[in-house]
């Protein structure tokens, strides 16, 4: 009598039915926009064996891949714009307190030489305002420390004639706005500070030693508050007299 030999191996374990395979696809509906290429591979290259016929399903596959990644792409950069954006605004804020909280002209020097060059990643910050130099000795304690005299006419050289704003992709130097870091800056944002009671015409600028660092296709937005806030930190301490 010949034995027989129990068969203990494990029976293969049947897939999931074509139901169960819809219903996890409709709890999961990203499934196929995660994974493109798994929807290339389960899309048949060509539904018709006769090459007289053109298959539109393979282009239409491929369109479709082209915008899930254009849509991927497009969500990434609009996080990182957002993000940084986020960044610039909270460090234009913390620069706005600084300039706020100076007691006074001293004090102000000190924010425009080492924080707000931190805060915004710029080699130099600078306040110039057009004096006289007759009108020297009227200045408040402390100014000069803090402000780099200017002939007049000076910011409309600089800026053009009542130009608000202007971002120099390669700086010209040549006036000392910059002081000690005028021949470090190479590319800068200057904004006009308007007049307010006796204090003359006025600019903010800030400075990089990276040429092309600014360029006028850049906003200016948020420099133009800062320099507002600026523009009132200055005025706030000049004499009421001219």
């Amino acid at each position: 009598m010949t034995d027989k030999t129990s068969d203990t191996s494990t029976p293969e374990k049947a897939g999931p039915t074509e139901v169960e395979v819809l219903n996890y696809l409709t709890a999961h509906p990203k499934l196929l926009l995660n994974n493109p290429k798994l929807l290339a591979e389960i899309a048949p290259d060509r539904r018709f064996d006769s090459e007289t016929v053109v298959d539109m399903q393979r282009f239409v596959v491929q369109r479709l891949r082209r915008q899930v990644d254009e849509l991927k792409a497009s969500s990434k950069h609009l996080v990182t714009t957002t993000r940084d954006n986020m960044s610039i605004l909270e460090k234009t804020h913390d620069c706005a307190l600084a300039v706020l909280n100076a007691k006074d002209f001293t004090e102000l020097g000190r924010v425009l030489t080492e924080e707000i060059p931190l805060f915004l990643g710029v080699d130099a910050a600078a306040i110039g305002i057009e004096v006289n130099p007759e009108d020297n000795a009227m200045l408040p304690e402390g100014a000069d420390g803090a402000l780099r005299l200017l002939t007049p006419g000076t910011i409309d050289m600089l800026i053009g004639t009542d130009a608000p704003t202007r971002l120099r992709t390669k700086a010209d130097g040549g006036t000392a706005l910059y002081g000690a870091a005028e021949g470090l800056v190479t590319s800068d944002a200057l904004v006009r500070l308007a007049p307010t009671g006796t204090m003359p015409v006025g600019l903010f600028a800030v400075g990089s030693r990276d040429e092309g660092y600014f360029s006028e296709d850049q906003g200016t937005e948020l420099l133009g508050f800062l320099a507002e806030v600026v523009r009132y930190a200055v005025a706030r301490w000049w004499p009421t007299q001219g």
